[in-house]
């Protein structure tokens, strides 16, 4: 049994735009990057720019491999890698105390706190990513183009509305300890 290819699609193409997003955030503003990663406090100060880097040439390659379909098996592996790794680390900052560092997703204007909600969303897009591992068939009828491309689209539209309520409570929260 296969799984339809309209649901691959729709995943390789979440995939693809958290991925580039993630990556032109990070671009946009590499002068923060090194920082953030050493804010985590992870690894030693001497490797957060190099690590920084690696990342970012690792959701380029996650994305490339996912907007392709070349070794999507791989791309979504590599994809899942990164999504619980990012959970990971914001799991230890979270259990240490620390949410008020910068998540570095840099998916937004607005600066995000670690939360548990990041923590979820990125499990949440691990799991989103697992139906790649299904053999599918090929995409035959158009509507399937048309179905793969509008639920990734919607998918991504929903994880970008949750990333917005994530920041956007943030900043509430902050706005309401001023004027309070």
């Amino acid at each position: 049994m296969t799984m339809d290819p309209s649901i691959a699609l729709a995943c390789r193409l979440l995939g693809t735009l958290v991925f580039a997003a993630a990556v032109a955030g990070k671009l946009r503003h590499r002068h923060e990057l090194a920082g953030v990663v050493a804010n985590y406090r992870l690894l030693p100060e001497g490797l957060a720019a190099p690590a920084a880097w690696t990342v970012v040439a690792l959701e380029s390659l996650a994305a490339l491999s996912l907007a392709s379909g070349v070794r999507p098996h791989a791309g979504a592996a590599l994809a899942i890698a990164l999504l619980c790794a990012f959970a990971l680390a914001m799991g230890i900052n979270l259990a240490r105390g620390r949410r008020e560092i910068d998540c570095g997703c840099f998916q937004s204007g607005l600066r995000q706190r670690l939360s548990t909600g990041l923590v979820g969303r990125n499990l949440l897009l691990a799991v989103a990513m697992t139906p790649l591992f299904a053999a599918t068939g090929p995409l035959t009828r158009p509507l399937q183009w048309v179905d793969g491309v509008a639920a990734g689209f919607a998918a991504y539209a929903l994880y970008r509305a949750f990333d917005q309520l994530l920041s956007l409570r943030h900043s509430a929260a902050e706005l309401r300890k001023r004027f309070v």
